[in-house]
């Protein structure tokens, strides 16, 4: 439960540590004096607009303010930028991966795994438990790099426990160093496209951005992994496992 006096505790801390007075703070961002006091009080929460206010006057992020930050989030260790495309390298945690997950090994035809790797982003994801929030669909590539006999593909969501009723399959995905990217404009024109599909951004990462930053596939046991934003699954963002050469 999200603890309104520490909250409120922690706005006034961070505040005294700028430097900043009440009335200060408040005409910063426009607000009464009254408000900010009550904030830091616990009495009330500033709105998403005021809480936005609030960490660019800090200089802190939203996360940090309502310390959402933990163990369990990824962290931000380099960003490297390609004109106006943006890569992220992190630092992701282990996560617990339930949803419908086939295997290569299982189908005699290897055409017939193809086939349903092409049709697994339509089983329903409703039936899993605890999924950590924020809830996003994400389609799971298990060895794509190796012996098509080894490979796998998911579509699963990130849960907080691998106790799942019975149909659900779950992964256990190490933690790992990744590239991170978005399937935005900006990428989509590093490979002379207006729009690309995550497959697309997967392969540029690993046949053009890995061999020119130093970069190889990580063998831990951590996977590739296309986490989606959007409802119809055409944009997302791409999680390269990776290590250093």
């Amino acid at each position: 439960m999200f603890d309104q006096i520490a909250f409120g505790e922690r706005l006034k801390n961070i505040r005294k540590e700028k430097g900043l007075t009440q009335e200060e703070a408040a005409g910063r961002i426009g607000v009464s004096g009254q408000a900010v006091s009550k904030w830091e009080k616990g009495e009330c929460l500033p709105d998403v607009y005021n809480l936005k206010l609030l960490g660019r006057l800090y200089r802190v992020s939203v996360d940090s303010l309502l310390e959402t930050e933990g163990d369990g989030d990824e962290k931000v260790v380099e960003t490297i930028k390609i004109g106006e495309a943006v890569f992220e390298l992190v630092e992701k945690p282990m996560a617990i991966l339930a949803g419908r997950i086939i295997y290569a090994k299982d189908y005699a035809d290897l055409n017939e795994f193809h086939a349903a790797c092409e049709s697994i982003s339509a089983v329903p994801l409703e039936s899993i438990e605890q999924c950590r929030p924020p809830v996003n669909d994400i389609c799971l590539s298990i060895n794509f790099w190796r012996d098509e006999r080894t490979r796998a593909m998911g579509f699963v969501r990130e849960t907080l426990s691998e106790i799942q009723p019975e149909g659900v399959n779950t992964y256990i995905n190490p933690a790992s160093l990744y590239i991170k990217a978005y399937t935005d404009k900006h990428t989509a024109r590093l490979i002379s496209k207006e729009q690309c599909d995550i497959w697309e951004l997967f392969a540029y990462i690993r046949q053009f951005f890995m061999p020119a930053h130093g970069f190889k596939m990580n063998n831990n046991g951590a996977q590739e992994l296309e986490v989606y934003d959007t409802a119809e699954h055409k944009a997302g963002y791409v999680y390269m496992p990776v290590n250093r050469k």
